[in-house]
């Protein structure tokens, strides 16, 4: 296995333990959940450059890698909505849980169709603003425990979230179409 590969499952191991800690009601696991995810982007970012410079693209990476940003990030959306002072709307983050899925299924139609779907560039910008939208939900958190966070810092977290599934929304509809003519195909 690749170093970027590596890098790639560290992430996932690292969602499941921001999961575990943004859950937990000790402040201290906060500030865990914090540094881990922060780290977790910065894998992100590393595994990608690593696979590029060193020439190791894989399949491996290039399923997996997109695979681990949305359990990152959906992962701990989940989580931060049992923090109820952030009013988390569920349904946004339901948006983008959808378009996660139905994205996945193009990629299995594509697949199918020994074809392969790249990353697009509204994709890749809809994954910055929702690490950032989280990072910065998980620094709310960390300054509440610490009764630093002020009542709009709380209240952020809705419009961060909403942003997040509007652009989740606008790179479903970039991609379907692209790929209309395939899906239209596929349900012949």
């Amino acid at each position: 296995m690749t170093l970027a590969n590596r890098l790639t499952v560290l992430r996932v191991v690292l969602a499941a333990a921001v999961f575990a800690a943004v859950m937990d009601d000790a402040p201290r696991w906060h500030g865990a959940a914090l540094a881990m995810f922060a780290a977790a982007i910065v894998t992100d970012w590393l595994d990608g450059w690593l696979a590029r410079r060193t020439n190791s693209v894989s399949a491996f990476g290039k399923i997996a890698d997109p695979i681990a940003d949305k359990i990152l990030v959906l992962g701990t959306l989940l989580a931060l909505i049992r923090h109820r002072e952030l009013a988390i709307p569920v349904w946004a983050v339901f948006v983008m849980l959808m378009r996660e899925l139905l994205i996945g299924g193009v990629r299995m139609i594509a697949a199918a169709q020994g074809k392969s779907i790249a990353a697009e560039r509204s994709g890749k910008i809809k994954t910055v603003v929702q690490c950032v939208a989280v990072l910065l939900m998980l620094v709310v958190i960390v300054l509440r425990d610490h009764g630093l966070a002020s009542a709009w810092m709380l209240k952020s977290a809705a419009p961060l979230t909403v942003l997040c599934a509007v652009l989740a929304m606008s790179s479903l509809w970039s991609y379907y179409r692209q790929y209309r003519a395939m899906l239209e195909k596929s349900w012949s």
